[in-house]
């Protein structure tokens, strides 16, 4: 059994980050998946172009896709140069 803010898994790739209004940004992605609570959270980094991650930043809603064409509800909440951090906003279920 997984204790609380246990990390069940790890993703990398490539994926898209896009907002609306904005254009679709091709990052890379390290996601983390942890237990927090009854629910899942996922959190991690990406890196993509500073101009093209930053109006996607300063909207609240987003969206990342994985590799694998899912699709996660994020909120990017820090940029710095190339890098971005994110969490999830939404449901994670099983990734």
């Amino acid at each position: 059994m997984a204790e609380p803010n246990d990390v069940l898994k790890t993703l990398t790739g490539l994926g898209h980050v896009s907002a609306e209004g904005c254009v679709p940004v091709r990052v890379r992605y390290r996601l983390m998946l942890e237990r927090r609570g009854d629910g899942l959270l996922a959190h991690g980094t990406l890196r993509g172009r500073h101009a093209s991650l930053r109006p996607i930043w300063l909207e609240p809603d987003a969206q990342l896709r994985l590799r694998s064409g899912r699709r996660l509800a994020i909120s990017v909440t820090d940029l710095v140069g190339d890098d971005a951090e994110f969490e999830s906003t939404g449901p994670v279920g099983e990734l």
